[in-house]
């Protein structure tokens, strides 16, 4: 079985690794399969959500305010992800009308899911009239821990890989059926997932460290994590085949990506400005 998913080899050249996928298919119940990304995604929440409940019992955080906000985000976030996914592709979709709610067909955007997440929780804060950063930055701490492992998922379904790759120690075979049709003749590709998973992750080990000591500096954990997210997703969208563009050429996540940028390093300032007043 680990075969399927990696080989490697070293005979009169320096150590090579090439990933591949196994299939998206996990296991069947019955007849109905079940597929590897929704395992991935099911694996990543419950040990997100585990770990946010410590968060927020030793923060003395309400739990049920934190699982209600969960579900308004997650339900927010995923109608958003499709939203602005369709927004990009409507050359596509303007077409295909019908094909637009049909999610479990594949297309949604981090970004998107970003900003429907955000905005289901600025609601729910006011309307609870509750602290929106003493819940959202427990949520900006987990948050790269999902993504570290739901991109696992892109290698399943062959997706979200980068541009071909030569000399390198590492490369992923996709089959000649998931391939642009610009590199339809080339075999290997950069593991575009691999590279975000493995930063996800440690996004996620640095702000579960900053946490506790930031706990009297409200958002700084939130923006730090857009901060962090947006400046990654930046540069790995150079080495996407999959990019969605908007205005021209340039690719919509890098543009979102920039405003990220500039607000959370402009958000972040402000807060460490008044942190500084605050004790003059």
């Amino acid at each position: 079985m680990l075969n399927n998913f990696f080989t490697w080899a070293y005979h009169d050249t320096p150590l090579l690794i090439t990933l591949s996928s196994p299939g998206p298919v996990a296991f069947h119940i019955g007849s109905y399969p079940v597929r590897w990304y929704g395992v991935l995604i099911g694996i990543a929440f419950l040990l997100a959500y585990s770990l946010a409940e410590k968060l927020i019992c030793r923060n003395n955080l309400d739990i049920n305010h934190f699982s209600n906000l969960i579900f308004f985000i997650l339900l927010s976030g995923v109608v958003f992800a499709r939203l602005y996914f369709v927004f990009l592709s409507w050359d596509y979709f303007k077409g295909h009308l019908d094909e637009i709610p049909k999610i479990w067909h594949g297309g949604q955007s981090i970004h998107g899911g970003i900003f429907g997440a955000i905005l289901a929780a600025i609601i729910y804060a006011k309307v609870k009239k509750i602290s929106f950063y003493s819940y959202i930055d427990v949520i900006a701490v987990i948050t790269p821990l999902g993504q570290a492992i739901g991109r696992w998922g892109n290698l399943f379904n062959n997706e979200a890989f980068g541009k071909p790759v030569t000399n390198s120690f590492l490369r992923l075979y996709i089959p000649k059926e998931f391939r642009p049709d610009l590199y339809l003749n080339n075999d290997f590709f950069h593991p575009a997932f691999l590279y975000e998973s493995i930063l996800d992750f440690i996004i996620f080990v640095f702000l579960y460290k900053k946490y506790l000591s930031w706990k009297d500096k409200p958002g700084r954990t939130f923006w730090t994590y857009l901060l962090c997210y947006s400046v990654i997703r930046f540069f790995l969208e150079f080495l996407r085949t999959d990019s969605l563009y908007f205005l021209g050429n340039i690719p919509g996540a890098q543009i979102v990506s920039i405003i990220l940028i500039i607000a959370s390093a402009g958000m972040l300032t402000v807060k460490i400005e008044d942190i500084k007043n605050e004790k003059n």
